[in-house]
C-alpha cells in the first residue's frame, strides 16, 4: 500500500469523530454546568444573607429595649436563616439613630455582632431617601459578606462582596433604648 493510498484510507476513515468531538466539548459543557451551579449557588446564598439581615433590623425594629442577651438571640435568628455559608461569616451591624431638629443624624448605639460599635454621639450618614429627616429615629441594619465559591470557574465567581444595609422604624414607642 502506497502512501497516498494510507492517507486517502486514514481521510475516509470516521470512527474516532465522536471521541474528537467529545474531547472538544467536554471543557465547554464543564465550565458551562460548574457555571450555572455557582450562579444558582450565590444567589441563593445572598438571598439567605440578606432576607436573615433584614429579619434582624426587623426584631430590632420591633423590641422597646435591647439588651446583651436580646441581642445575642436575635444573632441566633440570624444564624438560624442565613444556615451555614461558605466563606468567612458574615458581619452584622446593627446601628439605631437618633436626628435631631435639623435633620443632623447621630448614633444612638451600634453593636458589630455582640461588640460595641462607634460610640453614641458619633455623627452617621443616613441613606439619601432618609437624610434630612428631623426629630427621627431608625433601626439601620448593615451585613457584609464575602462569597467563596465551592468551584471557582474561570475566576468570575472568586471572592463577590456582599454589603447590604436595611432601615426600619420603630415600632413599638419612640426608640430602641439599650439596656
Amino acid at each position: 500500500m502506497t502512501g497516498q493510498a494510507r492517507l486517502m484510507r486514514l481521510l475516509r476513515d470516521r470512527s474516532g469523530t465522536a471521541a474528537v468531538e467529545f474531547a472538544i466539548i467536554l471543557p465547554v459543557m464543564l465550565v458551562l454546568y460548574l457555571g450555572a451551579f455557582e450562579a444558582s449557588h450565590l444567589i441563593m446564598t445572598k438571598r439567605k444573607v440578606e432576607s436573615a439581615a433584614e429579619a434582624v433590623g426587623g426584631i430590632v425594629a420591633r423590641s422597646p429595649e435591647m439588651n446583651m442577651t436580646r441581642l445575642k438571640n436575635v444573632l441566633l435568628v440570624f444564624d438560624g436563616i442565613a444556615g451555614d455559608v461558605e466563606g468567612e461569616d458574615p458581619k452584622v451591624t446593627i446601628t439605631t439613630v437618633k436626628t435631631d431638629a435639623s435633620g443632623k443624624a447621630t448614633v444612638d448605639w451600634q453593636r458589630v455582632g455582640t461588640a460595641a460599635g462607634v460610640a453614641s454621639g458619633t455623627p452617621y450618614q443616613l441613606a439619601d431617601n432618609l437624610a434630612g429627616l428631623a426629630d427621627a429615629y431608625f433601626v439601620v441594619t448593615r451585613v457584609e459578606y464575602r462569597f467563596d465559591p465551592t468551584f471557582d470557574v474561570g475566576g468570575v465567581f472568586g471572592g463577590v462582596k456582599f454589603d447590604r444595609t436595611f432601615s426600619f422604624r420603630p415600632r413599638k414607642g419612640a426608640e430602641v433604648a439599650w439596656k
